[in-house]
């Protein structure tokens, strides 16, 4: 009880996930909402987010490891989901969307925990932490799908839509007035970070919109689970230790590395046409764990 009643911020994240689960059942919404949520937090929420926690905040060498961090988690992943589908015989597509769940962090699912637990000092370094990914996935990422899915054709088009993601420019722009000493009020900065922190909360809610029971029986769903949450974990351990992170950074490094999959590796399973049903019931079992161990997790990393 004790537990519950320090961290409810927490606990009311996580409610609004199976919020969305029960919304699913009784059919008030599904997928559709689900995605449409996850675009306009993407478009929207996240910009506001990034530029309200990079913009005022003291640039520390974390700042630099952590996305190196996450790049190094993700493609250890991909070199593990190659090797494990060889070993289950999947084929071309199969592998293909293994490859992508190993790839994919979803460290939207953290943000909302993140943002209630953390200060403006850890939680920038989370985002830069996740900024590394992203730039992994708009690149290496699609590259990946396309060539899984035979349609290397697609890459230029791919490629000229992601890099031109508003998160992306928000990024750099944020990182210029960082460093270029702008002078912004820091109580704007601050309200612009509350307005992304809140705008964030509809990702535990869309994720909950899109939760389906399919293809369980599968052990390579199982499989693709283990290797982005444990073996991602480890590898931000490994990592985080070669490079000297300590505290806040060491942790976070951890936890975005055992992140739930990301809904982009069903995206791009989709489009490319990989096996949809492993990508789609590897994600959706990802983020029902992630749901559980995330507000735990987080109660123990340095503010």
């Amino acid at each position: 009880m004790e537990f519950l009643t320090a961290n409810w911020r927490l606990a009311a994240v996580a409610a609004l996930f199976f919020l969305g689960v029960a919304a699913r059942r009784a059919g008030l919404g599904g997928a559709a909402q689900g995605r449409w949520l996850l675009n306009a937090v993407f478009n929207v929420g996240l910009p506001i987010l990034i530029f309200g926690a990079l913009t005022g905040v003291p640039l520390a060498r974390e700042h630099a490891l952590l996305p190196v961090t996450a790049i190094g988690i993700s493609l250890a992943g991909w070199g593990a989901a190659a090797f494990a589908a060889r070993r289950f015989g999947l084929p071309k597509t199969g592998e293909g969307a293994m490859a992508l769940c190993a790839m994919s962090i979803n460290n939207s699912m953290i943000y909302p925990f993140a943002a209630l637990s953390l200060g403006a000092a850890a939680f920038s370094q989370l985002v830069m932490f996740d900024m590394g990914h992203a730039i992994l996935v708009w690149t290496v990422t699609t590259v990946a799908a396309c060539k899984y899915g035979g349609h290397a054709d697609d890459i230029p088009v791919l490629l000229k839509r992601t890099l031109s993601a508003p998160p992306l420019w928000v990024l750099f722009v944020s990182l210029g007035l960082n460093v270029g000493g702008a002078p912004i009020p820091r109580d704007w900065l601050h309200g612009i970070l509350l307005v992304g922190q809140a705008t964030i909360l509809l990702v535990p809610l869309a994720m909950g919109l899109l939760v389906s029971a399919q293809g369980l029986r599968r052990p390579e769903v199982w499989t693709a689970v283990v290797l982005r949450s444990g073996f991602g974990a480890l590898v931000g351990l490994t990592l985080g230790a070669l490079f000297g992170l300590e505290g806040t950074a060491a942790a976070i490094a951890v936890v975005g590395g055992a992140a739930p999959i990301g809904f982009t590796a069903v995206v791009l399973s989709s489009r490319e046409g990989l096996d949809l049903d492993l990508a789609a019931t590897a994600a959706a079992v990802s983020v029902f764990l992630g749901s559980v161990w995330i507000p735990l997790a987080m109660t123990i990393v340095e503010r």
